[in-house]
């Protein structure tokens, strides 16, 4: 069977089986290269080494394909941020496979599986393999380190796409070193919300793909995956030339790289009466994983109830030892106020609260995503429900 028969074959059986990722896998307009080793995305793309391909089964080809298109669909190589490449990498692999398995996919053997993941964000599981690789060692994951972690986790790639090696070893298939563009990230959101509304007439929406549906209710959205997206979309947002990004630099030019320099992020916690303790503890333990995901940003926290009673910097984990004054009522409008006031460079607030209290009038020029703890209507922001 030629590699080109195989692609279609592999495809079709795709779209037969899992409607969803078959619909999307579709999209990749498919190029032989022997300038390859194995196969590469971009987008747009999907080249591939005929005699790589030549060697895989109608699973296997189904796999690859898969693996790739969720790479975009979940937006992973956006969301690395300042994150060790090679580790990133890996991370995004084991999340996007045990989903995939979960769904009845083959994994092939070699492919970046453990089942220990099953269920957990591409951010978590970076954070637990930085620890079992690394531990305390400072400046491990320095962007600007070239130490010995990409040799110990993933060989060097130097190609700019999605690559693979002739051995069949499945275990360093989707290197991603460039984001995707505007237009082509939007072509890939929207065709993710075509090929939900096909798999929901058929009921064989996959399992683990909730977070990706476009309409849905405030008690339905995965508060993480859009509090990610929120604060990456910032960030990305912002370029600068110092430091450079050192990665096209052999190429003789040099582009501009991410800092978080314009990225002000609040976090505001209620402390009213109406909020108990094991849901404060549930905040605040929220609160430092959001320090933990995003070690490069700058975190103000409020603490508030009917006033603001204390103010905090935070960045990169530190620790946090203060009291949690309140046990008032409920009054959103002190907190904007002093953001108004103290904090006027803010481009996003997160706030943690039940819901119930007066809210401001106008809604600020920021963007404002309310973390609740149980459903409610709020005037403006985004709801996104945590419990």
């Amino acid at each position: 069977m030629s590699t080109e028969k195989l692609l279609l074959k592999a495809k079709s059986q795709l779209t037969l089986k899992h409607p969803y990722f078959g619909m999307l896998a579709s999209r990749l307009k498919h190029e032989s290269s022997d300038t390859i080793r194995g196969y590469a995305s971009n987008g747009v793309r999907f080249l591939y080494n005929p005699e790589f391909i030549s060697k895989r089964s109608i699973d296997e080809v189904m796999f690859i394909l898969t693996n790739c298109v969720m790479h975009h669909i979940l937006a992973h190589q956006q969301r690395r941020l300042n994150r060790k490449g090679s580790l990133w990498q890996l991370a995004t692999d084991y999340a996007i496979n045990n989903m995939l398995h979960q769904n009845g996919l083959h994994i092939p053997q070699g492919a970046n599986f453990n089942e220990e993941y099953q269920g957990m964000y591409a951010e978590e599981i970076y954070d637990l393999i930085k620890e079992a690789y690394f531990g305390e060692i400072d400046d491990a994951f320095n962007s600007d380190n070239n130490g010995p972690n990409d040799n110990l986790l993933a060989p060097d790639n130097a190609n700019d796409e999605q690559n693979c090696n002739e051995s069949g070893d499945f275990s360093n298939l989707n290197n991603i070193e460039d984001d995707l563009d505007s237009q082509t990230e939007s072509e890939w959101q929207y065709a993710a919300s075509i090929s939900q509304e096909l798999a929901q007439r058929k009921s064989a929406m996959p399992s683990g793909l909730d977070r990706l549906a476009k309409k849905m209710q405030a008690h339905d959205i995965d508060w993480r995956f859009e509090l990610y997206n929120a604060i990456n979309r910032h960030m990305r947002n912002n370029y600068a030339f110092m430091p450079p990004n050192k990665k096209h630099i052999h190429r003789g030019f040099i582009l501009p790289s991410l800092t978080s320099d314009t990225l002000s992020l609040c976090v505001a916690i209620d402390t009213s009466g109406s909020i108990n303790d094991e849901l404060l503890g549930i905040f605040m333990e929220e609160f430092k994983t959001i320090m933990q995901n995003f070690p490069a940003v700058q975190i103000e926290l409020i603490i508030a109830d009917a006033k603001v009673h204390a103010h905090y910097t935070f960045q990169g984990g530190e620790k946090m030892d203060f009291p949690l004054k309140g046990g008032g009522g409920t009054d959103y409008r002190p907190v904007f106020d002093y953001i108004d006031s103290q904090l006027p460079l803010t481009t996003m607030l997160l706030y943690f609260t039940d819901g119930d209290g007066w809210y401001p009038k106008r809604m600020p020029s920021y963007e404002v995503l309310w973390a609740l703890s149980r459903p409610h209507k709020v005037p403006f922001g985004r709801p996104l429900m945590i419990l």
